[in-house]
């Protein structure tokens, strides 16, 4: 059993921590943002659209091609894929593109593999937060990741990284039909873990990672403002928020 603290708050006896992965340990602004160009990119190209779409396309996605930052309260950070992919249908149906979603999944999909074979080039590790992971691993404490992107991927970015050992189990969104904030991928890996909700924290960046936790039974979150949400808001929901990782004693 671990302690974490910080100057504001303490949890105690912990002996398994989940994770979510993009904002959390990955880059998610460099990752989801260059993922965001290349799915709007290939929606341009198969529908023949006018190439000044590409950043209206981009906004809807939530990524803003200006800054390089994906935005706070755009679809991406605020739900699940299946939710981002109706909403996203919708948007399109709005502006004349004749697309459903099965074909936006399946363009999403398409994309996924063709990022996945250049996942050097646009995948980055948040420092503090894998030196974070290694040091509650080193105390013996068992780890998964709850995601959702997909299992397939999280493991080629595992292994891309030499990660492997890291973590004991992977839950992604083909896990289960089940959405991640629905609180069933949080339970699958408690059950594979052989862990229970009371000795048990989620770390995240964002809403959706509190309410998988919460509905997943586990009643402490740990939000950190790596990803696209800032603290003042993650505060809004979680009386657990740092700044990053490294602000976080293990003891």
């Amino acid at each position: 059993m671990i302690n974490l603290k910080t100057n504001w708050w303490e949890i105690t006896n912990i002996d398994t921590i989940l994770f979510d992965k993009d904002g959390t340990f990955i880059d998610l602004h460099y990752f989801w943002g260059k993922m965001t160009e290349m799915r709007v990119s290939e929606i341009i190209k198969r529908f023949n659209l006018q190439q000044s779409v590409f950043p209206i396309l981009c906004l809807k996605l939530g990524y803003d091609i200006s800054t390089g930052k994906m935005l706070q309260d755009g679809i991406t950070a605020m739900y699940s894929r299946p939710v981002i992919i109706e909403i996203f249908c919708k948007d399109l149906n709005n502006i004349g593109v004749n697309i459903t979603e099965k074909q936006i999944e399946e363009i999403f999909d398409n994309v996924s593999k063709l990022f996945y074979e250049n996942m050097s080039e646009y995948t980055k590790p948040i420092d503090e937060a894998i030196n974070f992971i290694k040091s509650v691993k080193s105390k013996g404490i068992k780890t998964g990741i709850v995601t959702s992107d997909s299992k397939e991927s999280t493991l080629l970015t595992l292994k891309h990284f030499h990660w492997e050992n890291l973590f004991n189990v992977v839950i992604g969104r083909e896990s289960t039909k089940e959405t991640k904030e629905s609180g069933v991928p949080v339970k699958m890996a408690l059950e594979l873990l052989k862990s229970n909700t009371e000795h048990t924290i989620m770390i995240g960046d964002a809403p959706m990672d509190y309410l998988a936790a919460k509905h997943g039974g586990v009643g402490k979150t740990i939000l950190c403002a790596t990803g696209q949400i800032n603290t003042e808001t993650l505060s809004k929901t979680s009386e657990y928020v740092v700044s990053s990782l490294d602000k976080i004693s293990i003891c």
